[in-house]
């Protein structure tokens, strides 16, 4: 089951006419929210994001705390607190082969029928997949999951159980899904008009990635910041 710490932490947010996910995590007694790269590509200082509460779109001033230089990672501030429940962004004690979740909004899809879990934020939804292997290349710091991403999930967190105990932590940033040009077929015959088919391979950022963004530049709301919340916690 997820619990309400994670769920709490999860916003679907929309930038520049597109839409994705983002989650909030706390550093050093501030809040920062993370997202994939590609979701707010183009993202200033000042420019405005939007996230979904009650049933409508609210618009917010955010700044940038920084876009990693080849990681699919982004980590912006707001001047408000949007989640309190604690929820550790630590990929260690990840395990090969072990459950993990990620969580979203793909193609717009929200729940928003019992919204008062989630404070007046629409219920995200959640997917199971495999850890299938942690990698470490020239590329960076990922992890592949066994599972079937969609459109709209990219900037979602990935998170785990450690061994033994009932706590999440968020691992990973998903990034997006590894996919293969297949052929399409008229009858029996080949076409040239191919399809990118998703391999059911997922792949997900270091969380270290929004770890490290936030070291260089620590400019998060500090965790007991209240001036002009407008979310009910």
């Amino acid at each position: 089951m997820i619990t309400t710490n994670v769920i709490q932490r999860v916003f679907h947010l929309r930038y520049g006419g597109g839409t994705g996910t983002c989650f909030a995590i706390d550093v050093q007694n501030k809040q920062y929210l993370v997202t994939a790269k590609h979701v707010i590509d183009g993202f200033q200082n000042g420019n405005l994001i939007e996230l979904y509460y009650n049933s409508n779109w609210e618009t917010l001033t955010a700044n940038i705390v920084g876009h990693h230089n080849y990681a699919d990672v982004s980590v912006i501030s707001v001047n408000q607190i949007l989640a309190r429940l604690p929820l550790v962004p630590d990929a260690s004690g990840i395990t090969y082969g072990q459950d993990t979740y990620f969580l979203g909004f793909p193609y717009m899809i929200q729940d928003e029928r019992d919204n008062k879990i989630n404070r007046n934020f629409p219920m995200p939804l959640v997917k199971k997949a495999t850890l299938s292997a942690i990698i470490s290349d020239q590329v960076g710091s990922y992890l592949l999951l066994d599972g079937y991403n969609n459109p709209g999930f990219s900037g979602g967190p990935v998170v785990f159980k450690m061994q033994h105990t009932n706590e999440f932590k968020v691992a990973a940033i998903i990034s997006g899904y590894k996919y293969v040009d297949e052929p399409t077929y008229q009858q029996n015959q080949q076409t040239p008009i191919t399809y990118r088919a998703n391999t059911g391979i997922i792949i997900a950022n270091n969380i270290d990635y929004a770890l490290e963004l936030i070291k260089i530049n620590p400019i998060g709301v500090g965790i007991n910041h209240t001036l002009n919340n407008i979310y009910n916690y």
